[in-house]
């Protein structure tokens, strides 16, 4: 096949270009050209920006592909550019959406365990940036409804939850790896102890591709998120584990975390479920992912020969963290005995 993938460079994309060199299809990469990963001799490079649509519709106008993977659509121009540059030149094209388009109200997460694609519906969305949404979700909500009505070219769009992985430009994983490896307690806000699915970047990039060569998923949208369920302990437990540290969390009330450590917000801690519903993505392109205590691992093992040049968010707290989770045990503990 030939392939284009807007964007990459870097986490996600970079993974998706390997695994599509490594079957043997011809790659083109559209970015600036800021990160040039090991592969870039094997792939084509158009220079261009985005956010320029002469620059986009200039370089890629006139070149014919089987598929592109957008990883940067954020915005409904950003669609609208694409579909009216790939008209009739692509095969089926790729956008990467997100878990946020849930958020805002927009899903009760109690009563959608597991939530499915159809469980939200665009209809009625109009275009403008309501206050205190986030645009980030607001963006990709426009983004999706523009391709459901509008979109001149066959479409596919998955839904992904925050990423994790090896290398995560975020930090988010950076922030639980840290603290596994120097083997210290976290504190996880009481409230916050609602189940979840992240997505292993390797197992992103793979179901990324299953989606763009499936027949079936044409003019469709998918979730695409871990097999398994988490708990928070369970999560803290697969990384303290895989640090080689005896796992220790303690469940400390926001309000005595807030007053303690200002901002402290553990990544992947959230009040409501956050469980999707893959069984779409299974039916129609054979949707799989790696154990996660395997990837855990392999991350982990990573961060460890490779630790990020700057520490993780709020790591400068740190003693703070520990400090309070062995106050709130301590005062639990002798609560328990009281009773």
């Amino acid at each position: 096949m030939k392939v284009l993938v807007i964007g990459g460079t870097r986490y996600m994309g970079r993974l998706v270009v390997e695994r599509l060199l490594d079957r043997g299809d011809e790659v083109t990469i559209f970015s600036r050209g800021q990160t040039q990963p090991p592969w870039w001799d094997r792939v084509e490079h158009i220079s261009g920006d985005r956010s320029d649509p002469v620059s986009f519709r200039d370089g890629l106008g006139r070149r014919m592909f089987d598929a592109v993977l957008d990883t940067q659509a954020y915005r409904k121009e950003d669609v609208e550019l694409a579909s009216a540059t790939f008209e009739g030149h692509v095969g089926r094209y790729v956008m990467v959406s997100t878990g946020s388009v849930y958020l805002d109200g927009k899903l009760d997460f109690f009563t959608h365990c597991p939530f499915r694609e159809s469980d939200v519906d665009w209809a009625d969305l109009d275009y403008s940036y309501p206050p205190g949404e986030d645009p980030y979700g607001v963006g990709k909500r426009h983004c999706e409804k523009w391709l459901l009505e509008n979109s001149a070219v066959p479409f596919t769009v998955v839904r992904i939850p925050a990423v994790m992985g090896w290398d995560d430009p975020t930090n988010r994983m950076w922030w639980w790896v840290q603290r596994a490896l120097d083997g210290q307690a976290v504190a996880w806000p009481l409230e916050n102890q609602g189940p979840f699915r992240t997505l292993y970047s390797d197992d992103a990039a793979s179901n990324f591709i299953r989606a763009m060569d499936a027949p079936r998923a044409a003019n469709q949208i998918y979730h695409i998120a871990m097999g398994e369920v988490v708990t928070p302990a369970r999560w803290v437990t697969l990384l303290w584990n895989a640090a080689r540290a005896e796992p220790a969390i303690t469940f400390v009330p926001n309000a005595v975390l807030t007053h303690s450590i200002e901002g402290y917000a553990p990544p992947l801690s959230r009040v409501f479920p956050y469980i999707h519903d893959l069984s779409k993505a299974v039916a129609d392109f054979g949707f799989e992912t790696t154990p996660i205590s395997s990837w855990i691992q392999a991350t982990v093992d990573w961060y460890r020969d490779y630790p990020p040049a700057e520490d993780s968010v709020g790591y400068d707290r740190r003693s703070d963290e520990i400090d309070v989770a062995a106050r709130w045990a301590s005062a639990h503990g002798n609560l328990v005995s009281t009773f």
